[in-house]
């Protein structure tokens, strides 16, 4: 019995391997991280400070717990308390086949979202390049210090007079 072999000619995959690694930045991934930009805004409308640092995400999101801890934990800043004004979401969710469009029409998307309520922040699946710019922006302004300024007001009986109409009272 006579045997064939058959010379397998692998050099067809391994172009398709390398021009499918040119491609590899522009699929789609899960997010595993992003940057979290806390901004400290003054009582005279200025920004004072801006914090940068990575955050990493439990399945692509921040869960309200989370949330709520971190609000706490960055409200204060060199022992001024400050307060929440605003929760900014900058998710980029461009699909590969919009690239071109996104590049020569950038106004036509916008990747801010406010959050309006306390909840679960959910970030969408990021073209591989663009899954560094992902972040979430926490905004806060500095409280006013209450010190006690009330008047004390004393009550007391005051006398009737008889002659006041009930206008003039």
């Amino acid at each position: 019995m006579e045997e064939f072999y058959i010379e397998e000619d692998d050099e067809w995959i391994e172009n398709i391997e390398k021009e499918d690694d040119l491609y590899k930045d522009f699929y789609l991934e899960k997010n595993d991280n992003i940057t979290l930009n806390i901004i400290y805004v003054n009582r005279n409308n200025n920004i004072e400070h801006i914090k940068k640092e990575k955050y990493f995400l439990n399945d692509q999101m921040i869960s309200k717990t989370e949330l709520l801890y971190l609000l706490k934990t960055k409200s204060l800043y060199q022992n001024h308390k400050y307060s929440l004004l605003s929760i900014i979401q900058y998710n980029i969710d461009l699909l590969p086949e919009d690239v071109k469009d996104y590049l020569s029409n950038t106004e036509k998307y916008n990747f801010f979202k406010l959050c309006k309520t306390l909840d679960e922040i959910k970030w969408k699946d990021t073209i591989n390049l663009f899954k560094d710019i992902n972040s979430l922006y926490l905004i806060y302004y500095e409280k006013k210090n209450r010190n006690n300024t009330t008047k004390k007001v004393y009550l007391s009986k005051k006398k009737k007079n008889k002659n006041l109409t009930r206008k003039m009272v």
